[in-house]
Parts: C-alpha cells; sequence; structure tokens
C-alpha cells in the first residue's frame, strides 16, 4: 500500500548530530558500503537539505573530486548516484537528463562490477518512472532489472537489501499481482534482520497480512500480524504493534467479532495520533464508526465518522479513497434519522468516490496497458533499426572482406607468378650458365684435342727428322694420333657443342660430301694445318693436299677464295 511505501522513506535510520558534508568525506574514503551506510545517510539528508542547487551541486562535485584525487571508484559513483538522487528529488520534470544520468550510472558500475550501485541507481530509476513519470511499464521493467541484481547480492554487502525488495513488492501490490508480492514480501522475511532496516521486514509482515485478507484469508492474514506483534524485529516496535493490532481489529470486524475489534482499532488509533499518521486513524476511526452504526448506535458513529472525515481532510492528502468508505456511514446515519436529502447527498458523494477510484485504478490499468504496447512498439522499432544497422554492418563487413580477399588472392596471385618467374629466370640463368659451362668445357677440350695432335705431329716429325728413327716409336705414335671413329664421334659430340650445327648445315649445304671429306672440313674449321691433317687421318701430306684439291673442285669453290675462307662462313 502506499502508505506503507512512505512509511519506509520515514523509517529509515538517519544519523543524529548531522556535521558538515566536507567533514565526512574521510570517514567515507576506501570503505565497503556497509561500512559508508550510516555515513552516507547524512551525506544525502544534508544535500537534499541544500534547496540551493549550486551549493548542492558545489557538495556533491567536491566529494566527486576527492574521491578521483584519492582513487575510490565506489566514491566516485556514489557522488553521480547522489546527483541523480537530488534531481530526481528537485527537479522531477528533468526526466530526460535524469533518466540519461542513471542509465549512464547503471552502464559504469556494471562494467566496474560494483552491483550495490548498479542496484540502487536501477532503485531510484524505478522510483522515478513510477511516482514522476508515471510510466509504470517502465518502472517495471526497471524493478525486474533491479530484483536480478538483488539475486547475486547478500543483505550483508547490500544492507538496504530488505528496503529494495519490500519496494518492489509494493508495486506488484498496488497492480494487485499478490502472488508477485507474497514471493518478494517472503523473500524479504528470509534475509537477516538488520536492525537499521527493521521497517523493511515488518511492512512485509504487515503487508502479507493484508494480501491474505484481501484473498479472504483471514487465519493466515491474522497469523502474519500477530508475528509482528511477536516483535520479530526490532525497531519502533509500539508503533508497529499498533499498525497489526488495527490489521487484527479489521479482521475481527469482517468476521462480526465487534467486541474484539472495538479495542485492537482503539490501540491502533490512539498510536496512530501519537504518530500523526491520521490517514491510519481514520481507517480504523470508519470501521469503529461502522461497528456502532450496525448496534444502532448511530450518534457514537456520527461522532466518529465527523472524527474521521476531519482527520483525512485537514490533513490526509490521499483521503480521497477513504470517502467511499466514509460517506456510507453518513448516508445509513441520515437514512435512519429521516433526513433524506443529507442521506442522498451523501450518496451521490459516496458512488462519486467510488466511481472515481474505480476509474483511477482502471485508467492506471489502461495507461499501464498502452505502456506497454508503447514500450513493445518502441522497442520494435529499437531492434529493427539495430538489425538494420547489423545487416548494413554485416554488408559493409562483407564488402571488405570480399574485397580484401580479392586484394590477398591478387597478392598471392602476383607473389606466386613472380616467385614463379624468378624460378623460370633462374632455371633459365642456370641452364645458360650450364650450357656456357658446357660449352666452355666442350672448347677447352676440342682446343686440347687439336694442341695434343699438333704436339704429336711436331713429335714425328722431329722422330722423322733422326737420322735412326725409332721405327717402332714412330708407328704407335702415329697410330695414336689416326682418329678412330669412336674419336669421331667423341669429337663430332664436341665440335657441335662448340660450333652448333655446323655440320648439319655443311651436309645439308654440299649433301654429296663423304665422311671423309666432312672430316677434313672439321679438321681444317679448328685450323690444322697439313702435318696434322695427315696425322689425324692417317694419310700422307701429298693425300692432304691432294684431298683439299678436289674438295675444292667438287664444292665449287671460286679461284679468288681459299678452302679455309669457304669453311668459316659456312
Amino acid at each position: 500500500m502506499k502508505r506503507f511505501r512512505s512509511l519506509l522513506f520515514l523509517l529509515v535510520p538517519m544519523a543524529l548530530n548531522a556535521v558538515p558534508a566536507f567533514a565526512q568525506w574521510d570517514h567515507l574514503l576506501h570503505r565497503t558500503y556497509p561500512q559508508r551506510f550510516r555515513s552516507l545517510d547524512t551525506v544525502y539528508i544534508n544535500t537534499l537539505n541544500m534547496r540551493d542547487t549550486a551549493s548542492a551541486f558545489a557538495s556533491v562535485a567536491s566529494l566527486r573530486a576527492f574521491a578521483v584525487q584519492n582513487h575510490d571508484n565506489d566514491l566516485e559513483l556514489e557522488a553521480d548516484l547522489l546527483k541523480a538522487y537530488y534531481l530526481t528529488y528537485w527537479y522531477k520534470g528533468q526526466t530526460e537528463r535524469i533518466t540519461a544520468m542513471l542509465q549512464d550510472l547503471s552502464a559504469r558500475a556494471a562494467a566496474q562490477n560494483n552491483v550495490q550501485i548498479n542496484t540502487r541507481a536501477h532503485k531510484v530509476l524505478g522510483d522515478y518512472y513510477w511516482a514522476d513519470v508515471k510510466n509504470y511499464e517502465l518502472a517495471f521493467e526497471t524493478f525486474i532489472k533491479q530484483e536480478a541484481l538483488l539475486n547475486t547480492v547478500s543483505s550483508e554487502e547490500l544492507p538496504d537489501k530488505t528496503y529494495h525488495l519490500t519496494n518492489i513488492a509494493h508495486a506488484y501490490h498496488n497492480f494487485s499481482d499478490y502472488k508477485k508480492a507474497l514471493s518478494l514480501f517472503r523473500q524479504v522475511l528470509t534475509l537477516k534482520i538488520n536492525p537499521d532496516m527493521h521497517a523493511g521486514h515488518n511492512s512485509a509482515l504487515y503487508t502479507i497480512g493484508v494480501i491474505f485478507r484481501q484473498q479472504g484469508n483471514l487465519d493466515s492474514s491474522d497469523h502474519y500480524f500477530r508475528r509482528v506483534i511477536r516483535r520479530e524485529s526490532e525497531g519502533n516496535y509500539k508503533f508497529w504493534a499498533a499498525i497489526a493490532k488495527g490489521g487484527l481489529g479489521e479482521n475481527a470486524y469482517i468476521r462480526g467479532n465487534y467486541a474484539t475489534a472495538l479495542p485492537l482499532l482503539q490501540a491502533n488509533i490512539d498510536e496512530a495520533v501519537v504518530q500523526k499518521d491520521f490517514g491510519l486513524a481514520a481507517e480504523s476511526l470508519i470501521i469503529q464508526a461502522n461497528i456502532y452504526l450496525k448496534n444502532n448506535a448511530f450518534d457514537k458513529a456520527e461522532q466518529l465518522a465527523i472524527l474521521a472525515r476531519r482527520y483525512l481532510s485537514d490533513t490526509y492528502p490521499d483521503r480521497y479513497r477513504h470517502f467511499q468508505d466514509l460517506y456510507p456511514i453518513f448516508v445509513k446515519i441520515h437514512a435512519a434519522r429521516g433526513e433524506a436529502r443529507l442521506a442522498g447527498a451523501y450518496l451521490d458523494s459516496a458512488l462519486f468516490a467510488r466511481d472515481s477510484l474505480t476509474n483511477k485504478y482502471n485508467a492506471k490499468l489502461m495507461m499501464r496497458a498502452h505502456q506497454k504496447i508503447d514500450l513493445q512498439e518502441h522497442r520494435s522499432e529499437m531492434e529493427k533499426a539495430d538489425s538494420e544497422k547489423k545487416l548494413k554492418t554485416t554488408e559493409r563487413n562483407l564488402s571488405l572482406l570480399l574485397v580484401l580477399i580479392v586484394a590477398a588472392g591478387s597478392v598471392y596471385v602476383y607473389i606466386t607468378q613472380r616467385k614463379r618467374h624468378r624460378q623460370e629466370q633462374h632455371l633459365k640463368e642456370l641452364k645458360i650458365k650450364q650450357k656456357e659451362q658446357e660449352l666452355e668445357n666442350a672448347a677447352l677440350q676440342l682446343n686440347e684435342f687439336a694442341r695434343n695432335i699438333s704436339e704429336k705431329s711436331r713429335q714425328i716429325e722431329m722422330l722423322e727428322n733422326k737420322q735412326s728413327p725409332d721405327a717402332e716409336a714412330l708407328t704407335k705414335l702415329r697410330e695414336s694420333t689416326i682418329l678412330t671413329q669412336e674419336d669421331w664421334d667423341y669429337f663430332k659430340k664436341l665440335f657441335g657443342k662448340v660450333h652448333g650445327d655446323y655440320l648439319h648445315r655443311l651436309r645439308e649445304k654440299f649433301p654429296e660430301l663423304t665422311q671423309g671429306e666432312m672430316r677434313f672440313i672439321a679438321l681444317a674449321k679448328l685450323g690444322l694445318g697439313y702435318q696434322e691433317m695427315s696425322a689425324t687421318l692417317g694419310i700422307s701430306s701429298h693425300a692432304v693436299r691432294t684431298t683439299k684439291y678436289r674438295l675444292l673442285k667438287k664444292i665449287d669453290v671460286p679461284d679468288d677464295r681459299s678452302l679455309e675462307e669457304v669453311v668459316m662462313h659456312i
């Protein structure tokens, strides 16, 4: 119920002697939330009491600067939460600014794994949506997130966990979601009782009793009211015991046990007046008036009804919801006295109050339903925009990826081709070098062949010029110089490597040449003289000259050209 939600704010323990906020900073530095919990009450109270915004913001800014300077991240977030809470207190109309600050604070707290700040930021935002913006759907959405956070933290880590759960439970109770409200209130009762949070525990016990009454389960309702009276938690026992007695008195009235109900209701009225909770006193006065009315004690009933109306009219802002119960009493009293005009007037007021409350509640339900639809549409649009953004991002990334793949493929092909070209070029160079080496070796061997023939020819000439030549040695030397078929085959290979397809071109140009004449021309190409040719071919020098003469005739060499000249140009 709304009255008990407000009681929670009033009954949270406050520091008795508030000192200037600046004197509190050192005591707050590098402490856990449970260690700061009580001191923070003083800071919040002092700041909220500063109606001058400049002074309040200067105080918050100094706290934040102090936290930053001393690298206290928790205290820095606390300063930001205090500023946002101050705005919800004094500047309720700055919705966009407040919601942005709290959402940003929640995100930063989550990034720093600061559950207590994150949870409390959700509570402030949820309460702001509920009480000031009147957007119940956003409030419940925020409360759901807050509840999920509460499930991850103990009451030792978050001393006001009871307060948070009770606050959410009252929101569900406000919309008659009894099942969810009971679940949360029962969760409160499982927590270790915190002396600073006794109001939350007692409120949970009392409201569970109210919910059971609303469901028609009076015995269970009595059970929870009696638990309050048994003093399960510390705190303002006298006040909560009186409230619970009022609950028991109303249950007794519903059962028709008027004698039991009256003293219980009176105990609640007396303490409510002391506490200046005139709305609570009026509720019990209305029930008492009904009891006297049922007993035909019209004057007493009227006396109590008038007192209840005075309490409601003069002091209680939420009085209209009680008029639907109060005005029917006046209707019955004036009707019993025969005062039809007054009875009719009060009847109209009673019907108007009842219809107003019904319409107000239905409008509230309708508002929440529309808010839910609007929120779903907004979410749908956001999801659509997000999907389109993601699609465009994906398309862009795929395009970039495709470009990168093509570029990488091109680079790969280029590098591969270049590498292959280098390898081919290298192989070509190796082949060329190999050919050059082979040619060089062939030329050396061919020159060595010619040099060897020339050397042996000189030796034969020297032996022949001696007075007594060694016939056997001379014969062997001559035999060693004669070009055999095997020697000729080897010679042709070397000759071909050095002079290419010279012999082939020679055969094509002069197909009528014999094998011997081909040898003669090849030796001539090497620049051998008659003596070397004679030794190589195993014929006399005269035969060499004869061969040359015939060859000149055969290949039709002009008179002005020599065989050597023709041989060199083939």
